[in-house]
């Protein structure tokens, strides 16, 4: 069953309605069947960057960007190309991009896979004075000071401006650490190593990892049994250094499974949590505002985002994004299903109320793809930059697919 996308309402200003519709599908111009296209993505501005890999059964992947053209989105191939120099292996398992630099991880994650003979690294690319076109290889490779093979470093990344933060979700017994490097272009320097007061086995802190001005936010899903929590890191006025949280937030009502920190988005003040497994798999999204006073333990959220008509084992909160300054937040539903489609996912918008964030099952739009097909689970990766939302299908005809939206 196809249906078209059309989403109801967006940004520029708040109150106003605005219609959406699919503007493009983004694929590569080289397709292999099990690429899983689209199962990690990033946006800023007018760029987007999709990862090109499958874990389970690839050695290395492949990383594309694609550049807005100046008619408007449409469905196109990519602008450019980006591989390791090296050959790095696990080359696409994570992907972040700010302004002119991009930033790609390098690690095993697959539960299948034999543990690979690296920690695992993250490579940074920096556009070329001509823009983002052909193949291009890095400008620095960011690997942990104390890594030992198997620490899955890369397995998330995120960047902004001079900081990037890499997660480590299998280090030390898969306690899981999160990594600070400060600096710019090709030259790059490990600023802090992050951990948990509290991790242990299995604890895998940083599987989900984001980094906003000076703060820090690492998902930690195995934490108290899979119940999940989420870790914040504040700068200290000195500078980063190795240090443990500034806060924890947690879940009051927090059931064995939930898998808080699935995914974590930041912006300004306010923390967004994925929380895929919340009430018996239907799942959830919560939202975490900074008290006046600053971060500190809590284990009551500000909101709790679901999704309309849900289901059990949408994996509703698998991914999220924030508007930059945090009026808008997406979230990714890949196993929701759509008439007779099992599994094929969705995204959803939800805007900030004037009063602020508050508890609702009401989503402001609903993206589906308009070729949408059986478990393409769509909504694995979302991003959102301006009126643009963007949403990633890895099984989408077997080889993947991200689907762009706006006005």
């Amino acid at each position: 069953m196809k249906r078209l996308s059309i989403v109801l309402l967006l940004l520029c200003p708040l109150s106003a309605q605005v219609s959406f519709r699919q503007l493009g599908e983004l694929t590569p111009s080289t397709r292999s069947t099990g690429d899983w296209f689209g199962l990690s993505l990033a946006i800023d501005a007018n760029t987007v960057v999709v990862t090109d890999f499958d874990p389970n059964f690839q050695t290395s992947g492949t990383v594309y960007v694609y550049v807005k053209p100046q008619s408007g989105w449409t469905s196109m191939t990519e602008t450019a190309t980006l591989l390791p120099s090296d050959g790095g292996p696990f080359f696409g398992s994570s992907v972040a991009i700010s302004g002119n630099t991009i930033v790609v991880g390098a690690a095993n994650t697959s539960n299948f896979a034999p543990a690979t003979q690296t920690p695992g690294a993250a490579y940074v690319f920096v556009r070329p004075a001509g823009g983002w076109s052909g193949t291009l290889n890095e400008s620095a490779k960011l690997i942990a000071s104390d890594g030992v093979n198997g620490d899955a470093f890369g397995n998330s990344v995120s960047i902004d401006h001079s900081t990037i933060a890499v997660g480590a979700f299998f280090a030390n017994n898969f306690a899981g650490r999160a990594y600070v490097f400060s600096g710019g272009g090709s030259s790059w320097t490990q600023a802090a190593e992050l951990t948990a007061s509290d991790g242990g086995l299995l604890s895998y802190l940083a599987g989900s990892v984001t980094v906003r001005g000076n703060t820090v936010v690492a998902g930690s899903i195995g934490q108290n049994n899979f119940q999940g929590a989420v870790y914040v890191f504040v700068e200290p006025s000195t500078g980063w250094t190795t240090m443990t949280q500034t806060a924890e937030l947690t879940l009051s009502s927090g059931k064995s499974g939930d898998n808080l920190g699935a995914s974590v988005a930041l912006a300004g003040n306010t923390i967004a949590a994925g929380v895929p497994g919340s009430s018996n798999s239907f799942g959830a999204a919560c939202v975490y505002v900074e008290p006046a006073s600053g971060w500190a333990n809590a284990s009551a959220f500000n909101a709790a985002l679901r999704a309309p008509n849900a289901n059990q084992f949408d994996s509703f909160g698998s991914s999220l994004s924030f508007a930059p300054a945090g009026q808008a937040l997406v979230v990714g539903a890949p196993g929701i299903n759509v008439g007779s489609n099992l599994e094929q996912g969705a995204a959803y918008l939800y805007l900030r109320p004037k009063a602020g964030w508050k508890s609702t099952k009401f989503a402001n739009a609903e993206f589906l793809a308009s070729d949408g097909a059986q478990a393409d689970l769509m909504g694995s990766s979302v991003g959102i930059a301006g009126t643009t939302i963007i949403a990633g299908a890895p099984k989408s005809s077997s080889p993947g697919a991200t689907y762009v939206f706006g006005p």
